[in-house]
């Protein structure tokens, strides 16, 4: 299933160049560093020993070596997902090659089958060629992930950094943008002692960059129906596997100075399983320090203990003091919680891990659980709201204040849970035996609370009373996340999963739905409350300073990181503060309105970018995107996303039928017998120019996001229970203090004379 293919000869360099094209090769000589000798930051070598497959849980007392790493080096997760769900080793040193997400091409009818690169060396030390190189360009070519193989090799060479690659895919991570490797040793993944003469052989060159495949442990359980068997070494179990893999990493330590940093990195997953993998290091670490005695971070995840295989290129760099290129999307691995005990960091890391894998098979069923509740929800105000009482009018009414008094508090219930799954990871759930019912009740732990505040509050008269509350605390649990280093949203059930590695901190799609909508219910309901006063002008400046609040809180890179959410917050609160005011929407208004949104835009994306490469979040590497010419990638990208999103299932398909009927229903509510909230908009100056500014924000909102297919989904499972909560309150309020029936004005007399 594996091979390694060593042969006697070279191939050309001419070769290899046109296999890889003249316009990628200049793409690349275009983006590194200009020429010059590198002042190594750290004393030693920079050394990266890599492999595939291995997890900090497979370490035991068997295997000395890695338990040391753990306890007296700088330890954390890895993060190696990469183009597609699964992550073979060439993907991985393809990462450390790119600096960014790249993979072989895939072989087989939907399934991943890991297939080694091919090297091509003629005697040990000499240059290395990678055979399936031109395969490597071509399909970075095709994966619009902006990636470009070699660009490590091609920087380090234009530093003139002397290098060595010991195995295939340390040549990988080595090679130039023509797929070779100056100094290349075959390397051994079944003798330990022939492995360990190589790096000797390569230590004696003198090297700067060092990179040794000590190769992968596949899990033989975790085996697809279509892949082949797994077959040698391969087949052993993964103990024994874990156990070859500790001699060779053992026997390639013995031989590097005291003085190397050295980083051990799985880079790869070890089957059809996604999961975060093992990373670790010692030595001299760059800027000063050491690593040891700490978890691994870095500012691309803002998360101790959790690293993306990306951050390997800039580390590697930044030891030897080279710049690396603004198109890498990596940032430096530093050391971090230094002063824990190694028991604290082992804890630390087991949280991150078993979080991680905990929560996985539990989203989806929540998501099936909550839309189930939910439409049992919207069938029970049906009903409620439907019934004829055939008992004397007097019980009949009681009975049916009742009715509503308790549909009116469970759909503010099921309007609290988002923000409750959330505040969950404030306990630790996944430790549990069973924490599917652990994070449920949790859950559960934190929306009695939100409930009882948001249903028994002084504002529990008020029309839009609730919504306001559950808004304000939808808002303030997700801002004050953010504002704290983004935990709570990390591996949470309507958060971000590590795993995926699409972010790492700040707001997905998921939480800027909900936070979004937080904030503009909020402001509705603060905007309501002041029109009924007739303060307008109170109402427009409470409406702009929630906006205000929600784009910084959003749109601020290290915070928020948002890219997308901010062109969509602010049209929103715009039309909202105009409306409130009693300001008509004119084209005119709203063209200035977009030319405000795209200047706020703007300016936050190209101070993100000012801060430089090693802290820019998502809004400045748009900008060097931009730069470089590789914006229509990335935009392609987002459309065929949101297209597959819509088309790729029967349910996604009706989504467009089911927003216009919304839509609908929301405009002429009388119309498609919806009582309520008609009278809920009789009742209120600023509940339909709320929903006009929620449809504004939800359809920039899908729009302009990747995935963005899912933002309207999430945000109704806020929006609709709280509106059927006001609707239901406006129904209460007919019964008990009806509105003043105005009379029609007379239609004047027509004279006949």
């Amino acid at each position: 299933m594996l091979g390694l293919v060593v042969t006697g000869t070279v191939a050309p360099a001419s070769t290899a160049l046109a296999a890889t094209g003249p316009d990628r090769s200049a793409g690349i000589a275009g983006a590194v560093a200009p020429p010059r000798t590198a002042d190594s930051s750290v004393p030693g070598p920079v050394v990266l020993l890599g492999t595939g497959g291995v997890r900090w849980t497979d370490v035991t007392d068997q295997q000395p070596v890695l338990q040391n790493l753990l306890k007296d080096g700088s330890a954390g997760w890895l993060a190696v997902r990469s183009v597609r769900p699964t992550t073979c080793p060439a993907d991985g040193w393809l990462a450390v090659s790119a600096g960014a997400r790249a993979a072989d091409q895939a072989a087989g009818s939907g399934e991943t089958i890991c297939r080694d690169p091919e090297l091509t060396v003629s005697q040990p030390g000499e240059v290395g060629t990678v055979g399936t190189w031109a395969r490597y360009v071509k399909q970075a070519h095709s994966d619009d992930f902006d990636a470009q193989p070699g660009l490590l090799g091609a920087t380090l060479a234009k530093s003139h950094v002397s290098t060595a690659a010991v195995g295939a895919g340390a040549a990988v991570a080595l090679a130039g943008e023509n797929g070779q490797a100056p100094h290349v040793w075959a390397g051994s993944t079944s003798d330990p002692a022939a492995l360990a003469k190589d790096v000797d052989s390569a230590l004696a060159t003198g090297p700067q960059v060092l990179a040794v495949d000590l190769g992968a442990v596949l899990d033989p359980t975790q085996n697809a129906k279509n892949r082949p068997a797994p077959a040698g070494a391969y087949a052993q179990p993964r103990a024994e596997q874990v156990a070859a893999l500790e001699q060779r990493l053992e026997a390639v330590i013995a031989e590097l100075p005291s003085s190397a940093t050295v980083f051990v990195a799985s880079l790869a997953d070890s089957g059809n399983k996604s999961q975060l993998r093992l990373l670790a290091a010692t030595g001299p670490a760059p800027d000063g320090g050491n690593y040891g005695g700490s978890l691994l971070g870095s500012s691309s995840t803002r998360q101790d203990g959790l690293t993306q295989a990306t951050d390997l290129f800039p580390t590697i760099l930044a030891g030897l003091a080279v710049t690396p290129p603004d198109s890498a999307v990596g940032s430096v691995l530093r050391p971090v919680q230094a002063g824990k005990s190694a028991a604290d960091r082992e804890r630390k890391l087991l949280d991150l891990d078993e979080a991680a894998i905990a929560v996985n098979p539990i989203v989806p069923r929540f998501f099936m659980g909550l839309v189930i509740a939910q439409v049992v929800l919207y069938g029970l105000a049906t009903l409620v709201l439907r019934r004829r009482s055939r008992k004397a009018p007097a019980e009949a009414a009681a009975r049916r204040t009742l009715l509503l008094r308790w549909l009116r508090r469970i759909a503010v219930v099921f309007a609290c849970v988002p923000a409750a799954t959330f505040l969950a990871n404030l306990l630790p759930w996944w430790r549990y035996s069973t924490p599917g019912l652990a994070v449920t009740g949790a859950v559960i732990l934190f929306v009695v609370p939100m409930a009882v505040i948001a249903n028994l509050g002084p504002w529990k008269h008020a029309l839009l009373g609730p919504m306001g509350a559950v808004g304000g605390m939808t808002m303030l649990v997700l801002a004050g996340d953010a504002l704290t280093g983004s935990h709570l949203i990390l591996s949470s059930l309507m958060g971000l999963q590590p795993v995926v590695a699409g972010r790492f901190y700040g707001f997905g799609n998921p939480a800027f739905s909900l936070f979004a909508t937080g904030a503009l219910v909020l402001a509705i309901a603060i905007a309501d409350t002041l029109v009924r006063r007739d303060r307008r002008l109170l109402a427009a400046v409470a409406v702009a300073a929630a906006g205000l609040f929600a784009t910084a809180i959003d749109g601020t890179p290290g915070i928020g990181s948002d890219f997308g959410g901010p062109p969509a917050i602010i049209p929103a609160f715009a039309v909202l503060a105009l409306l409130a005011f009693g300001v008509r929407v004119t084209l005119r208004r709203a063209a200035l309105i977009t030319g405000g949104t795209i200047a706020v835009i703007v300016l936050l994306s190209v101070l993100d970018w000012l801060r430089g490469p090693e802290n820019r979040t998502h809004l400045g590497r748009f900008v060097q995107t931009v730069i470089d010419g590789g914006a229509y990638p990335v935009l392609k990208r987002k459309a065929e996303q949101n297209l597959r999103i819509l088309f790729t299932s029967y349910l996604s398909a009706l989504l467009p039928v089911a927003v216009a009927f919304v839509v609908l229903v929301l405009s002429r509510p009388v119309s498609w017998g919806v009582r309520p909230l008609q009278l809920a908009y009789d009742r209120s100056p600023v509940l339909r120019a709320g929903l006009i500014s929620f449809g504004v924000m939800m359809l920039i909102g899908f729009l302009l996001n990747d995935s963005g297919a899912s933002i309207p989904a999430v945000a109704a499972t806020i929006a609709l229970p709280l509106l059927i909560g006001a609707s239901v309150r406006a129904l209460e309020l007919a019964d008990t203090d009806p509105l003043p029936v105005v009379p029609a004005p007379e239609e004047p007399e027509i004279s006949k004379g």
